[in-house]
């Protein structure tokens, strides 16, 4: 296999081949002795002179191909042509270039999927390194393709600058690719884009009134699909707004009802209470007692039978040192722990304090010691702990009296209200919320409908039912005042044929909120790698929707 199978450009002839580490330098000239004049088309073979050109080549073996190309100049011969001196030239290699086309493209690709400065570093890392500004200048040069055979399309507005300006942006919802930006999401841009693209059968879009005037004048047989997620975020704000208005009736409730809140939740939260160190060591003293006692009573009605101590001892598994002490003791002598000190002498002082609202553990050791105490803190405590657990009438400590909750219930914002009417109880992970909720549905009989509805709006959706006009006549004929939903349903109303279309076909702008976010990201990721370059103190604070 010879070089120029791998190189892989034809008729280009490879005369030497340089090693200098990182670059590899290919010497080379283009085949043929003649060229053809780019004005006339006419073919010349008289040479007027040669010069050389620096090519970038995609890298070879970890090394920077560079190719040194020897470029001939021809004489033009046709006397009626204006080109009077040409170059020879070769189908990839442009004019003027500095790189290969195989290169351009890849490079043209990093640009087009990455920001600049995060191509810069990968180009780098391809041995191809090239500046922020080329890559900038390849993706300005890339054609845009051009949209054919639209039939579904999404729009949607977006923020050139969040709060201050705001374009319009169009996805072909069949391929989720963007196809335009327009400079405002004002009706008139949109009318004129519509007007290029007569042939588009169907439209998602949201619920501003601009575009679906626009659509309803430019091309009124276009089917247009009001957005799920929309329909959701309106319902979201008419719910907000009737939560606004009862807020009065739920803030009296809630005072009214403290006590029954307070309740619901300790037992909401109530767990079993796990036995503590005091206790467990108690048991397993017990435990050692017993079996000692039973030991000893076996030894002694065996010692009334006449029976040898020798053979007690071999028949019990036990000592025959620990048969005689059992055969002298009347009764058994109560085991003394390693540990044990001398705090039953303090007891007679030690309830009276607990029996004290508010006393301190701490407090009553640290008098003890002083009348004689000589153990540590930790048998200290765990002694108190079993007298507060046995002694009744017990008060509570310093601690717990801390501990205890002021009985004030925090109201849930208009929000999350809105956010769970239509939930199912046991779907609210928070058991505070749960209660909160619980109450006001009890309480307040026109919550009880509005979750209702809203449950029922949000199953229409789901489902793709079509009885939306019979949910906006219930909300018409209600005897109760239900404020912000009912505007929502005359807004529904309006544009009834959107909404219908939005519950029953399968499109919505979620392939347009996708692109936006994708778009987004892209340029938060150029706005931060500014806001990192900028060395005055003024340029890093970068607007990230600018």
């Amino acid at each position: 296999m010879h070089i120029k199978h791998l190189f892989g450009i034809p008729k280009i002839n490879i005369l030497k081949i340089e090693f200098n580490a990182p670059n590899m330098q290919l010497f080379a000239s283009l085949i043929g002795k003649r060229a053809k004049c780019p004005i006339c088309q006419k073919y010349s073979s008289s040479v007027h002179g040669r010069y050389q050109r620096t090519i970038t080549d995609l890298p070879a073996f970890e090394f920077n191909v560079v190719i040194i190309l020897s470029v001939r100049k021809f004489k033009c011969r046709n006397a009626y042509c204006e080109q009077k001196v040409f170059t020879e030239r070769h189908s990839q290699i442009t004019s003027y270039a500095r790189r290969t086309k195989r290169v351009n493209e890849i490079l043209s690709n990093v640009a087009i999927e990455m920001t600049s400065g995060s191509g810069h570093k990968l180009s780098e890392r391809m041995n191809l390194k090239v500046s922020r500004s080329t890559l900038i200048r390849l993706a300005h040069n890339q054609t845009l393709p051009k949209a054919k055979g639209l039939k579904v399309v999404g729009v949607d507005d977006w923020a050139f600058r969040k709060g201050i300006s705001y374009g319009t942006i169009l996805v072909d919802m069949e391929t989720s690719k963007p196809i335009d930006l327009l400079p405002t999401r004002e009706s008139e841009d949109l009318k004129r884009w519509l007007e290029k693209h007569p042939n588009i059968e169907i439209i998602t879009r949201d619920r501003a009134s601009s575009y679906s005037s626009a659509i309803d004048e430019v091309c009124p047989q276009t089917i247009q699909v009001a957005d799920r997620f929309h329909l959701l975020m309106n319902l979201s704000d008419a719910l907000d707004t009737y939560f606004k208005s009862v807020s009065p009736t739920i803030n009296t409730l809630i005072k009214n009802k403290v006590a029954e809140l307070m309740e619901l939740n300790n037992d909401s939260k109530s767990v079993p209470t796990p036995v503590t160190k005091s206790q467990s060591k108690k048991s397993i003293l017990l435990e050692r007692h017993d079996s000692r006692q039973i030991v000893f009573e076996k030894v002694k009605a065996l010692q009334k039978q006449g029976y040898a101590r020798k053979k007690i001892a071999k028949d019990l598994g036990i000592s025959r040192n620990t048969v005689r002490s059992y055969f002298l003791q009347e009764q058994l002598t109560p085991k003394v722990h390693p540990l044990r000190t001398n705090i039953e002498l303090f007891t007679d002082y030690i309830i009276p304090q607990i029996k004290t609202e508010g006393h301190i553990i701490q407090q009553i050791i640290a008098d003890i010691r002083k009348m004689g105490y000589s153990g540590g803190n930790t048998q200290a405590y765990q002694y108190i702990t079993q007298l507060r657990e046995t002694t009744k009438d017990s008060a509570v400590n310093y601690s717990e009296h801390r501990s205890v909750k002021i009985p004030y219930i925090k109201r849930l914002s208009t929000r999350k209200l809105a956010k769970y009417i239509g939930r199912n109880m046991n779907r609210i992970d928070d058991p505070d919320e749960r209660s909160y909720l619980k109450v006001l549905l009890e309480n307040i009989p026109a919550l009880k409908k509005v979750r209702k509805l809203v449950r029922k709006f949000k199953t229409m959706l789901r489902k793709g039912n079509e009885e939306i006009e019979d949910w906006i006549q219930v909300i018409k004929d209600s005897k109760v005042n239900l404020p912000g939903l009912i505007t929502f349903a005359r807004g529904l109303e309006r544009d009834i044929e959107a909404v219908k279309n939005g519950i029953k076909l399968k499109w919505s702008n979620g392939p347009v909120k996708g692109t936006l976010i994708e778009l987004k990201a892209l340029n938060d990721r150029c706005m931060v790698e500014r806001a990192l370059r900028c060395s005055d103190e003024r340029f890093c604070y970068l607007n990230m929707d600018d």
